[in-house]
């Protein structure tokens, strides 16, 4: 009876993990080298075709974009959500995060194909345009929720919404996966910050778009909306997170997502209310929090590579 039990339980552990394995070692160092490459090239074109649409609407400026990247907006717009920094906003520019998210991923063990959840605010479109590069290099299946409203610097101006910038991108064939939903955004997802200019235009980035709208009357409720359009965590490897979401972080007068990078482990305290990530890693499934740019940068070398 005992060899019996034995000789199962190694059967169930190796019909499990092989198959994770196998994926996993599918990425040598040389093929993540080039998709690495290729996805800062990617990064590279895409602020090209931002640059001259903006040309094109007489929104470039020099002053504020000196590296013509097309994603760096003004300090304050009617559909401005917080205040934003604009060295972060600045280091976010930099191609090397799209190189760096190819590298971190193929190293935690994604493979083609693999579900990867993400959120992504408005206030940090350049962070956005690298993780779906790196994820379209990868070859993950992507299911996204994006926002409208966008914090100071970030994709604020009118008609270069971070939702209207990602439809240029792929009608550009630059990025060939993108958001399947798209919330307004702001204090309560909801975009409660803003005046009716504000919010009228908000919607006609939404309408521009052509994403569905997921509309909450709440931030639990947004919390809810949000975790019935993903499904169940477990089928994901992992969440990723761009910028400042209540929704994604959770609510609360302090945030508990304090720092970029993995996380793996719920924290110790709750949200008020919890927030997306939280159930996510309620589930085990590893998280990656891309906010905190500057100790984030410090701590792995990712511009300076």
């Amino acid at each position: 009876m005992i060899n019996r039990l034995a000789i199962l339980l190694l059967t169930v552990t190796v019909y499990v993990f092989v198959p994770q394995k196998v994926e996993a070692d599918e990425w040598d160092s040389t093929a993540v080298a080039a998709m690495a490459r290729r996805a800062e090239e990617t990064v590279r074109r895409a602020y090209g075709v931002l640059w001259d649409f903006k040309l094109q609407f007489d929104l470039a400026d020099t002053v504020r974009d000196p590296g013509h990247t097309g994603v760096m907006g003004e300090e304050y717009s009617p559909v401005t959500t917080t205040i934003g920094y604009e060295y972060a906003k600045e280091l976010s520019t930099k191609p090397g995060w799209a190189g760096w998210l190819v590298r971190e991923l193929a190293e935690h063990g994604i493979w083609k194909g693999a579900d990867v959840a993400v959120s992504m605010s408005g206030s940090f479109p350049a962070l956005n345009i690298a993780v779906l590069a790196a994820l379209q290099e990868l070859g993950a299946d992507v299911n996204c929720i994006s926002s409208v409203g966008a914090s100071s610097y970030g994709a604020n101006e009118p008609g270069l919404s971070w939702p209207e910038m990602e439809r240029l991108l792929r009608e550009e064939h630059v990025l060939k996966i993108g958001s399947s939903a798209v919330t307004l955004g702001g204090t309560g997802d909801r975009g409660l910050e803003w005046n009716d200019y504000g919010m009228d235009m908000a919607m006609r980035s939404v309408k521009r778009s052509l994403l569905p709208l997921i509309k909450p009357t709440s931030l639990r409720d947004a919390i809810r909306k949000r975790i019935r359009f993903y499904g169940n965590p477990r089928d994901y490897f992992c969440y990723i997170n761009v910028g400042g979401s209540q929704a994604s972080l959770g609510g609360g007068a302090r945030m508990r997502f304090d720092r970029g990078g993995w996380y793996y482990e719920p924290l110790p305290r709750k949200g008020d209310p919890s927030g997306v990530m939280d159930r996510f890693l309620a589930d085990d499934v590893p998280c990656l929090n891309l906010l905190f740019l500057e100790r984030l940068d410090k701590r792995e070398g990712i511009t300076s590579r």
